[in-house]
């Protein structure tokens, strides 16, 4: 079974389980990420605690297709019209290159990062995974960890990439961007740009791809600033961030430890007030 045959099947089954658990969930929640419904589970239940029944969360495996059932479903259940359809996707560029092509609907909620894997990345979570290793007291877990400066260097550093990558999904969709491992640019040893030019390698063919590049990306620099200000956090995708977090705190620790249990510590402990925005957003329609 190919990619696209298995995004296809993990839409019908979760179409499916859609209307198996009608009369079950207080709310019906679709989102992008086939395989983390459980992820989307715990976050919930940190969002609302027990104010809301959600037995299932159903994760269709990409925007297209949460789009579709956007479409096919609309915003309530057909058996308890007090039963509402919430659709959460990805902030992704298109605040910046599709504007025109975004859903216009209350029910239908853009991430204001480009994923959720933004919010995960998180000072005091990091910190009290980091402390565990480390096997000291807060301040000097903190002091060692430095939050502050791993992301303002890889934001920084990962900017420019990320511009390109935004230029290149727009003009030149056939171009693998975003997709690409971020370990093409990133040190597994520090977390940080690679030093053999790679970053500066990957600019420049982008600079060939048509003559008048750096205007392109100048104006979609102006639409994000308008949107989020300067600081480019929001446009670089959440999981290449979590990717230079995870070297950079291996890095410090000085010890090995799993990926996957680093991201269930903190999509467990992160800052959930960050997405208290979704949760008004859903609450005040209910």
């Amino acid at each position: 079974m190919n990619d696209s045959e298995d995004l296809m099947y993990s839409s019908e089954a979760s179409a499916t389980r859609y209307l198996y658990y009608q009369g079950l969930n207080d709310i019906n929640v679709f989102v992008e990420d086939a395989g983390k419904e459980y992820e989307y589970e715990t976050i919930f239940k940190r969002l609302f605690g027990d104010q809301y029944s959600i037995s299932a969360i159903f994760a269709l495996g990409g925007k297209r297709n949460v789009r579709s059932r956007f479409e096919e479903f609309g915003t309530e259940n057909p058996d308890d019209h007090t039963v509402k359809n919430f659709y959460i996707v990805d902030g992704d560029f298109d605040r910046y290159i599709h504007q025109e092509d975004l859903v216009d609907n209350p029910f239908f909620i853009y991430l204001k990062t480009y994923n959720i894997e933004n919010y995960f990345l998180d000072e005091t979570a990091c910190i009290q995974f980091a402390k565990g290793r480390l096997k000291c007291f807060d301040i000097v877990a903190r002091d060692k960890i430095n939050f502050r400066f791993w992301k303002e260097t890889i934001v920084g550093q990962a900017a420019k990439l990320f511009l390109c990558y935004c230029f290149v999904k727009k003009y030149f969709p056939e171009i693998e961007s975003v997709k690409r491992s971020a370990y093409l640019f990133i040190d597994d040893k520090t977390g940080f740009e690679r030093d053999d030019s790679a970053y500066q390698q990957y600019w420049e063919m982008v600079l060939a791809l048509r003559s008048d590049v750096e205007e392109k990306i100048a104006e979609i620099v102006a639409i994000y600033e308008q949107i989020n200000g300067k600081e480019f956090y929001n446009l670089i995708c959440g999981k290449f961030l979590f990717d230079s977090l995870y070297c950079y705190i291996r890095s410090i620790v000085n010890s090995k430890f799993e990926k996957s249990d680093f991201r269930w510590h903190l999509i467990n402990h992160f800052d959930i007030s960050q997405l208290d925005y979704v949760k008004f957003a859903i609450v005040s329609r209910l």
